[in-house]
């Protein structure tokens, strides 16, 4: 039916060679000893490669470079009466009859189809000895083949043409699920799913209906408030509820006394925490779903004297954004930022006090930095939020996971970009420097005051100077300010001593908080960022080196266009963002408290006789 038919595995072992005497050796290595393209004298070095090797024949004698294959098609051809196909030039493969038969057939047999003539199908084909391969063509496309020798090159590029670039992982995860669906199953219902509490589900009649809704009822409040803290806290005769919105403390009417133990026992079990051990501190975490939104939150525990204190801070994925002017940098701080990212090498420090938005900002960072030809790992205390295609790792102090220890295993796995979640001894100071220096870009956050601060922390901590100085590619400080509530917000005119003082416009119209029920009264709505991104130049780099004073650092920062907190900030209050009186509150240093005390009290002065004179018109 294909022509001549090859000799059988009994008549294969038959076959002569030169040297007279009969092996046992497969035919193809039979027939290119024939032929001569394998010496006799070689015999013994095919065994042994054959032995210590495995897949085909075919590839066995090509990889270890015995033979080409073109040698192996010529000599098929020739033995079995086959037409070989033309090997200078590729195959033209017949893209409707090969996918008629299938890839997987076509890939696993080492064959394309070429055409068709009436009942039969021309196909050009590697093995021809293997006859399940002409069996599987003709059931497949109910055709009689009619064989072409090609090499397997010139039928791997030609099934490339027809069915793209071969994906072997693909295949094999497809055979997995094909040969075993029901193990597969099982696996994916073993392995720990991760429980989220949906908001919207009604909550179902029972004994614990009550203490269900209550805690439902906390929640879905401060999401609904824009809160970034809930507190709960017990005291002798009451329990208080308090959320922090927009930085400040609000209280909401509190449960019953009597709730207060399920309720906690309640969240507790929503957390994954131990509800019997209240002894000690716990942590943990909640997810949340409101709708098609997605929030987590991390649950803290801490012993009283009352019984147990518990904090969640709420977490969105949503606030954690691509781009950075919309964290509030400007678009020239963004891109120094950015520009500092992404350099190869070296140490990025975000500072401020605790929740300024540091981690927010570095994940906003990491974002951008996050693509599949960069190894990106983190080392946090806790993993606040989880990302897709960055390494995380949670501190774990009790078992010796530490900042430190992380960092020292993270220099093994062959990392790009490291972000430690906090400088907080010498050695992680250390490590993060040494890292610096020798090809990783690291991004870390400290507790200081502004920017430059940060070199004398870091110096404190036993940094030399000459290598911060070398390591160091870009500082940024932050802080959060309230937003004014775009509803009751009053225009005013501000002093001309008072603009004279802060080196801001006196022409302009400003805008200070006067309370309606959209803000509860308090004339914000909201918090706005306010950045310092301090570039290391070559100046600044040679003072860091000396050891310069702090002051002169930031006068070189200021001369050398770095906006500062206070430029930032009294920026803000021009845009009509914020108030003067918030900047003031956050962002003037101690040095200068006598005078902004001055500043704030002319400014309250002179806004509370223009309401009075508002007022009396």
């Amino acid at each position: 039916m294909f022509g001549q038919r090859p000799p059988n595995k009994s008549k294969a072992k038959e076959i002569k060679v030169s040297d007279g005497f009969t092996t046992e050796q497969p035919l193809l290595v039979q027939l290119l000893v024939k032929r001569g393209v394998i010496k006799s004298d070689d015999l013994n070095v095919v065994r042994e490669t054959m032995a210590r090797s495995t897949g085909s024949v075919e590839e066995i004698l090509t990889n270890a470079n015995i033979v080409t294959e073109d040698d192996i098609a010529r000599a098929y051809s020739e033995e079995l009466g086959m037409p070989l196909a033309e090997l200078s030039g590729p195959l033209s493969a017949d893209k409707e009859l090969a996918e008629l038969i299938g890839e997987t057939v076509c890939r696993e047999n080492n064959f394309v189809p070429i055409s068709r003539q009436g009942n039969t199908i021309k196909v050009a084909i590697a093995n021809p000895i293997d006859l399940r391969a002409f069996e599987r063509i003709q059931l497949s496309a109910g055709l009689i083949p009619k064989p072409v020798i090609a090499t397997f090159s010139m039928i791997s590029d030609a099934l490339g043409e027809v069915f793209g670039t071969r994906d072997i992982v693909k295949e094999i995860a497809s055979e997995e699920k094909a040969q075993a669906p029901d193990q597969s199953k099982e696996k994916n219902e073993d392995e720990s799913v991760e429980e989220i509490v949906n908001l919207d589900k009604p909550v179902p009649k029972g004994r614990d209906s009550q203490v269900i809704r209550l805690v439902n009822h906390i929640l879905f409040s401060a999401v609904e408030s824009k809160a970034s803290d809930i507190h709960i806290e017990p005291f002798e005769k009451a329990v208080k509820v308090r959320f922090r919105i927009d930085g400040d403390m609000s209280e909401i009417s509190p449960p019953p006394k009597a709730m207060y133990v399920p309720m906690v026992s309640r969240l507790k079990i929503l957390a994954k925490m131990d509800i019997a051990e209240k002894r000690i501190p716990q942590d943990g975490a909640i997810s949340l779903k409101i709708g098609d939104k997605r929030i987590d939150l991390r649950v803290s525990t801490v012993p009283t004297v009352f019984g147990e204190k518990m904090v969640m801070r709420i977490l969105s994925k949503g606030v954690i954004p691509t781009d950075l002017t919309k964290l509030g940098l400007s678009a020239q701080q963004a891109e120094d930022f950015k520009a500092a990212a992404e350099s190869p090498h070296g140490l990025l420090l975000v500072t401020g006090p605790t929740g300024s938005g540091k981690s927010t900002t570095l994940y906003s960072v990491l974002n951008l930095l996050n693509k599949p030809d960069v190894n990106v790992m983190t080392i946090e205390d806790p993993v606040e939020y989880k990302f897709e295609g960055m390494n995380q790792v949670h501190v774990k102090s009790q078992v010796g996971l530490t900042f430190a220890s992380a960092l020292r295993a993270f220099l093994r796995q062959d990392p790009d970009i490291i972000m430690v979640g906090e400088v907080r001894d010498q050695e992680t100071a250390q490590i993060c420097l040494r890292a610096a220096l020798t090809g990783h870009m690291v991004l870390s956050t400290l507790h200081t005051n502004d920017a430059l601060a940060a070199v004398n922390r870091l110096v404190d901590m036993g940094a030399e100077k000459f290598l911060l100085a070398s390591a160091l590619r870009v500082v940024e400080a932050q802080r959060l300010v309230r937003r004014l509530c775009g509803k009751c917000k009053e225009k005013y005119s501000i002093d001309i001593e008072t603009a004279r003082k802060w080196h801001i416009n006196p022409d302009i119209d400003y805008y200070r908080p006067i309370g309606c029920e959209e803000c509860r009264g308090s004339g914000y709505s909201g918090r706005v960022g306010l950045f310092e991104v301090v570039t290391i130049g070559p100046k600044l780099r040679d003072m860091i080196s000396q050891g310069k004073p702090l002051n002169e650092m930031r006068s070189t920062a200021r001369k050398e266009k770095n906006m500062l907190l206070l430029d930032a900030g009294l920026q803000k209050v021009q845009e009509g963002l914020t108030s003067l009186e918030e900047v003031l509150n956050t962002c003037v240093a101690e040095a200068e408290e006598d005078e902004v005390k001055d500043t704030k009290e002319a400014f309250m002065d002179t806004a509370l006789e223009e309401t009075l004179v508002t007022d009396t018109v």
